[in-house]
């Protein structure tokens, strides 16, 4: 078995639609995945545009979330915990929950989804800043996996 994500509606590679952009509704689109390690505790999802002009921009980091659960539903609320018991960190563009690709007008950038199979779970403290979670969820992690896509225009 192999630790899988998808992108509901969308191949790998292939662009996302408008509508879960700021161009569009700027919902979360679904996000499934399969086989995550037995040993896993917590997944942590991280989206990232590595292309942005200023170094990576980061458009959400979810946490708490079970391995079991196999999915996260389109339209995630756009709150610090949500109803699931799900924990959002602030975004870039300072709001906590999903902020969709917004590149700037004639270019196209890569978006980086990767979902962490942490191996203990995370306390409160580990979640107080994003660039250590992240140094943390590479340390903890039993597998990764990513799913990239592009969007902009050119």
């Amino acid at each position: 078995m192999t630790f899988e994500i998808q992108v509901d509606g969308i191949k790998y590679g292939e662009r996302i639609p408008d509508r879960f952009t700021c161009k569009g509704e700027n919902i979360s689109p679904e996000i499934k995945w399969k086989d995550a390690p037995a040993s896993s505790k917590e997944l942590v999802l991280f989206l990232d545009d590595p292309d942005a002009p200023r170094g990576n921009f980061v458009h959400w980091v979810i946490t708490g979330i079970s391995p079991a659960a196999g999915s996260l539903h389109e339209n995630v609320e756009k709150v610090q915990k949500t109803s699931e018991g799900w924990i959002q960190l602030k975004n870039d563009f300072g709001n906590f929950g999903y902020g969709g690709p917004c590149p700037p007008a004639s270019q196209v950038h890569r978006y980086v989804f990767t979902l962490y199979a942490l191996v203990s779970p995370l306390s409160e403290s580990d979640r107080d800043d994003r660039e250590k979670l992240r140094k943390l969820c590479e340390i903890r992690m039993v597998k990764k996996v990513t799913w990239i896509f592009p969007y902009g225009k050119k």
